[in-house]
């Protein structure tokens, strides 16, 4: 019985490290194309998972949900912050930090952040986007 759960949990625990290098190589490439249509640059080809949890999926079934962090750099000199959570494998949200580009008050330069909320829609197989300034930096 012993060798049983052993078994068992050893099953779980890759079926776990294999799944999240999935999802890790799933949230990379929807970060690529992400910065692609925003024609930023992706920085060091990586995403960093910050947070693991279990949620209901989009069907009701319980599946891992993964946020992750990357970078981006507009001009080459400064580095940029993106996010992105995974439901199992399907994206949920995609969020840039995306500094104001309008040259008003380069003082502070997180006074003119805006946030980009980027939703993936399967039918048209492309990303839409708004934007709308954050509630977490001063205006």
């Amino acid at each position: 019985m012993d060798a049983l759960l052993w078994l068992t949990l050893l099953f779980i625990l890759l079926y776990y490290w294999f799944d999240t290098a999935k999802a890790k190589e799933t949230a990379v490439a929807f970060s690529k194309k992400a910065c692609r249509d925003m024609n930023v640059q992706f920085l060091d080809d990586s995403v960093i998972r910050y947070r693991s949890r279990l949620a209901r999926g989009f069907s009701g079934q319980i599946v891992i949900k993964r946020s992750f962090r990357f970078e981006f750099t507009l001009d080459g000199t400064t580095r940029e912050t993106g996010f992105i959570c995974l439901s199992g494998q399907r994206l949920l949200t995609l969020e840039l930090d995306y500094p104001d580009q309008s040259g008003t008050d380069q003082s502070n330069h997180h006074s003119n952040r805006l946030y980009m909320h980027t939703s993936y829609s399967e039918e048209s197989n492309a990303l839409r986007s708004r934007t709308e300034k954050r509630p977490d930096c001063r205006h």
